[in-house]
């Protein structure tokens, strides 16, 4: 028997018209009370009625963005710049944090969206594919994804790695170092994948070339590269961070070890966040363009939204010379 938005109401412990406005209109209510409507209508498996849910999404003018997290820069600058946009277009940005795919699927299907942004790690490209053949227009963000209402969006993430490792072995480095991002994300697999790949070609083995974790964090890269060092393995001479957080972690490490940046140690990192002017020494890094990414990404969902057909976007990188990196003394 198909449930209905009375019993959903019952399960969340609000009357039929509140649940009603946290699946179709979530500005009119509470954050913490949609969360309760919207939890209990997974838990009974509630589907609405889809034709009622395309007539009200028509008249949404919102726009939806899915994150997993809201840490870092790029984050911040993503959500600010697709906000920009749909506002000057007359739409509402509406942000979800979410923890699962069932919760992206779920408000996709409950909530009055007129498209939505996706940019999570857990969305690989198979799921983003079942996805995109709903009829609600999709952005992802660093999938390789296109189809009628479905746009994916990305990032030259191994060329990167490429560019970064041909920078490096050009000043002469060969004792080479990587500080990983985070497992299972795109952008990290593709960056340390590029880095290796343009070493070997230089005849410098992957197996030679020690891989650490940095999650993509300050803290995460300081500490593996701290305990690295500290347990007596050879000093690298040159370090390429999968951000510029790893890259900034990597050098507060080295400098508390007694070693000089880029004198002994050169360090680079990858996206050009606003700190990397401001480090000791300034940051060389790979600028991916990421303050572009939400005023390409809302523009697209907008032009999705229009009824035009979906395509496949690349951003690709430059390098950006500063300060921390030096030629090899040889």
């Amino acid at each position: 028997m198909k449930v209905t938005i009375r019993e959903v109401a019952r399960e969340a412990g609000v009357s039929v018209a509140t649940a009603s406005n946290a699946m179709n209109h979530p500005g009119i209510v509470r954050p913490e009370t949609r969360e309760a409507v919207l939890e209990a209508a997974r838990r009974l498996s509630y589907v609405p009625n889809a034709n009622g849910r395309r007539l009200r999404a028509k008249q949404s003018r919102t726009i939806g963005l899915f994150l997993n997290a809201m840490n870092g820069e790029f984050y911040g600058v993503l959500a600010d710049t697709m906000n920009q946009v749909c506002r000057s277009q007359g739409y509402e940005l509406q942000i979800c944090i979410v923890s699962n795919l069932d919760s992206i699927r779920a408000r996709l299907q409950w909530l009055a969206l007129d498209g939505a942004v996706v940019f999570w790690d857990a969305v690989d490209e198979q799921t983003a594919g079942e996805m995109a053949t709903s009829e609600c227009p999709l952005v992802f963000l660093a999938l390789n994804q296109q189809g009628p209402h479905a746009t994916g969006i990305l990032f030259e993430s191994a060329e990167n790695g490429r560019m970064a490792a041909e920078y490096l072995y050009g000043l002469g480095h060969r004792r080479l170092m990587h500080v990983f991002g985070r497992p299972g994300n795109y952008d990290a697999e593709q960056r340390c994948q590029g880095f290796l790949d343009a070493l070997e070609e230089h005849g410098i083995g992957r197996e030679s070339v020690p891989v650490l974790d940095g999650l993509f964090e300050r803290a995460a890269a300081y500490q593996s590269l701290k305990q690295y060092l500290q347990a007596g393995n050879p000093v690298p001479e040159a370090i390429f961070a999968s951000n510029d957080l790893s890259a900034i972690g990597c050098i507060t490490a080295l400098n508390e070890l007694g070693y000089r940046v880029p004198e002994d140690v050169s360090v680079m990192g990858c996206d050009d966040i606003s700190l990397c002017e401001y480090t000791n020494p300034t940051l060389t890094t790979i600028r991916t363009h990421f303050q572009e990414i939400g005023t390409v990404a809302a523009q697209e969902v907008l032009r999705l939204i229009r009824g035009e057909p979906g395509r496949l976007i690349r951003q690709n990188g430059l390098l950006v010379e500063r300060k921390s990196c030096a030629p090899a003394d040889r």
